[in-house]
């Protein structure tokens, strides 16, 4: 009996320790959470500017879904399209003895939000500058929603939705 009580009061000297470590573990996980979500997403611009059709895949789950303005491309094969479409576009205009089409992203105030322990948003405004008439001139300007899912301990794009601003 005494061996129990001994137990039972410990439990109770221990309980209000206990709370705020999980606590600070939770505080830990999110911060790590965020910096990889955010390691995410720089890689995504990264790669799409740099034309790296293999790195940009990388970022988003097999059954992934990006959607721009009503467009839908979906899966690794179609998603990799985005990079080798304009990959083919530039060597077309090389062959015209034109100058290649390069993007350049510009991402700012983004948010990151928890939906669920293993899902998150992504929100942000973009704009792309690109090279004409040897000036920097802004491509196109919009905002874009990332739905992210934690797969097999890494963060990764599940559905973007894009939108460009036409007016």
């Amino acid at each position: 009996m005494r061996t129990l009580t001994a137990l039972a009061l410990a439990a109770l000297l221990i309980s209000p320790l206990v709370s705020p470590l999980a606590h600070s573990r939770d505080i830990q996980r999110e911060l790590e959470d965020r910096v990889e979500i955010a390691d995410v997403m720089a890689k995504y611009i990264w790669t799409v500017d740099s034309l790296d059709a293999d790195g940009y895949v990388s970022v988003f789950t097999d059954d992934a879904v990006i959607d721009s303005n009503g467009t839908l491309i979906k899966g690794h094969d179609e998603i990799r399209k985005v990079v080798t479409g304009q990959i083919e576009r530039n060597a077309d205009n090389k062959a015209k003895g034109l100058p290649p089409v390069r993007l350049y992203h510009n991402v700012f105030n983004t948010r990151i939000s928890f939906t669920g322990k293993d899902e998150a948003l992504y929100q942000s405004y973009w704009q792309t500058l690109r090279r004409k008439d040897n000036q920097m001139v802004v491509g196109g300007i919009g905002r874009s929603e990332d739905h992210l899912v934690r797969s097999h301990g890494q963060w990764l794009i599940k559905f973007r939705k894009l939108t460009v601003f036409t007016e």
